[in-house]
């Protein structure tokens, strides 16, 4: 073989280990409940249960979820430490607190949406996964998660 066609070889097999190394299927969302404490000794409290799940094929260690969300007519952010793992093809719970100030409060059947980004490692690399979910008046739920470096602003789930 002639050193170009060697030299070319070597370059597609680099290319095509780095396109696989990159290939990290996100993990898939899913809105299981909104529950709104009636209470509102240190704020109305919120909380999103969300169930993550692992489509990948290795184990994923869920770090963080940091999220702003807008909720009627009130908005927030707020930061979630998880230090959980999922196992390939397994699902965890998560539950997303939300604190609204002591005055506000959500009026019956406004929706939520949820934006930020879920922080996980996996064989040692972290990744950030952009997520969105919304629950919409009727108590229609819907969640997403996009691949690290994908933007889901205004982008409906």
């Amino acid at each position: 073989m002639s050193r170009r066609l060697l030299h070319r070889v070597a370059i597609a097999l680099l290319l095509a280990a780095l396109a696989a190394c990159g290939a990290r299927p996100a993990p898939r969302l899913t809105v299981l409940g909104l529950e709104q404490s009636g209470e509102a000794y240190e704020g109305r409290r919120i909380k999103l249960f969300v169930e993550v799940v692992n489509d990948a094929k290795r184990p994923m260690r869920l770090q963080r979820l940091q999220y702003a969300f807008a909720a009627g007519g009130a908005s927030g952010a707020g930061v979630v430490e998880l230090g959980r793992t999922v196992d390939a093809g397994q699902a965890v719970v998560v539950e997303v607190p939300i604190l609204l100030d002591d005055d506000t409060e959500l009026p019956e059947g406004a929706g939520l949406t949820l934006e930020g980004r879920l922080f996980a490692e996996q064989d040692q690399i972290v990744h950030s996964f952009p997520v969105r979910a919304e629950v919409d008046a009727t108590g229609t739920a819907a969640a997403h998660a996009g691949t690290p470096g994908e933007t889901l602003r205004g982008r409906a789930p």
